[in-house]
């Protein structure tokens, strides 16, 4: 298992390494042809089909299609990809994926305008410039990259002079397109862009480190630098949270991180694009929600699913789940049926009360540790058994296994079919 330091989860684990490796900004910058995927530490990726995330080789929660991650470490020989999950307390750790479940997120102006930023505290400053051409190109950060652009390409100009001059009117010179380096640092701030300007205020102090031989000559940060670093540190930890709260559907602890985050850093784009989506779920689920309530005494059926589908989309919504446990009794009818007397005269089924019990108990213990049940209904028989055959890897069931399931949820749909029909 990989573990990983304090200092390292703010940049690597939060998905604010300091850029895409060169070869792989390069490729984007001029059109190259994809070769098969490497990745580096820091890349973002996202799950190109559903896939289960291991920790240590044991299924840890069920990665949805367009999860997001940020690579710790790429062992292709291997096939597998060691990922950054943040827990809930803060802790770390190292999760995994097959390689092949993996595509590279393009990147937007956002993270273009970020990371060249980066490059630039660093100190790879053609790297910064290219990154920082290419976000300027976005109309959303236009007027931003130009300017942080605009600035830093001034201070590495004024800084190259003075070096090869040792003083005198170039130091000046430098001294005075630092002192507008942090003027920008502090109006990035004031626009909402936290990560930005620290960032460029690290890398302002680096070069003057390198530049000038007196410290003191260096012109003070206009910023709290303290705040700064805590409130960068803030807003990228609530994005990774978000995410992975968002991938679980867990819409209500994903506000949660986004109003804090946005409290950090008021202008994150990510978060405010997670806002609208958050709340919009919220407001769904709210809804089936009401319609559960209106059909609970008058059509069972339809406030089950009503409440089944309220769940999906936020699972953790307070009000859906004292319902769900409210109609527990109901819901297990029509998702797990128990194998009892009435069950096995309602079903008449081929295989004997023991396997179905064995089917059972398999069905609600390997097929619920990355998610809920569902109701039966929702799929025909034929398609249960498509689904089966798809989690049986990442649920460890075998063949013989998967034919028990089968056996069982063939009799269980028969029933809640029988259920439907009856209402």
């Amino acid at each position: 298992m990989l573990r990983l330091s304090p200092s390292r989860f703010s940049t690597v684990a939060l998905g604010l390494a300091l850029c895409a490796p060169a070869a792989l900004v390069c490729g984007a910058l001029h059109g190259a042809p994809a070769a098969a995927a490497v990745y580096s530490s820091g890349d973002l990726v996202r799950l190109a089909r559903k896939e289960t995330v291991l920790f240590k080789g044991e299924p840890f929660l069920a990665g949805p299609k367009g999860q997001e991650f940020t690579v710790l470490k790429h062992e292709p020989a291997k096939g597998q990809v060691y990922l950054a999950f943040v827990q809930k307390e803060g802790e770390v750790i190292a999760v995994t994926l097959p390689d092949a479940s993996l595509e590279l997120v393009p990147p937007d102006g956002w993270a273009l305008l970020i990371r060249g930023t980066q490059a630039f505290r660093d100190q790879r400053f053609e790297e910064a410039r290219k990154l920082l051409g290419r976000a300027a190109q976005d109309p959303g950060f236009k007027g931003v990259a130009s300017g942080v652009a605009l600035r830093i390409e001034g201070v590495m100009q004024a800084g190259g002079a003075a070096l090869q001059a040792k003083g005198g009117p170039s130091q000046k010179a430098f001294i005075e397109a630092l002192s507008l380096g942090r003027d920008t640092a502090a109006e990035v701030f004031q626009r909402g862009y936290t990560s930005v300007a620290q960032a460029l205020e690290e890398g302002l102090d680096r070069l003057s480190a390198r530049v000038l031989a007196q410290k003191e000559d260096a012109p003070p940060s206009k910023l709290p630098r303290e705040e700064l670093a805590n409130r960068a540190a803030q807003a990228a930890f609530s994005v990774v949270r978000c995410r992975q709260a968002m991938a679980v559907r867990r819409m209500v602890e994903a506000r949660g991180y986004i109003d804090t985050g946005l409290k950090a850093e008021p202008a994150r784009p990510e978060l405010k694009a997670m806002l609208l989506k958050v709340e919009e779920d919220i407001k769904d689920a709210e809804n089936r929600g009401d319609s559960a309530e209106s059909n609970r005494r008058r059509n069972l059926g339809q406030a089950l699913l009503a409440l089944e589908r309220g769940l999906k989309l936020c699972s953790d919504h307070p009000r859906l789940l004292k319902l769900r446990e409210e109609m527990s009794g109901a819901l297990e009818e029509r998702t797990a049926p128990p194998v009892t007397a009435e069950f096995v005269a309602a079903a008449k089924p081929a295989a004997p009360v023991e396997r179905l019990e064995q089917g059972r108990q398999l069905y609600t213990t390997r097929c619920t540790q990355c998610h809920d049940l569902e109701m039966l209904d929702s799929r025909t028989v034929g398609n249960w058994k498509s689904e089966v055959a798809g989690m049986a890897r990442r649920a460890k069931v075998d063949e013989a296994q998967q034919n028990v399931i089968m056996e069982y949820l063939t009799a269980a749909h028969s029933v809640v079919g029988g259920m439907r029909k009856s209402q």
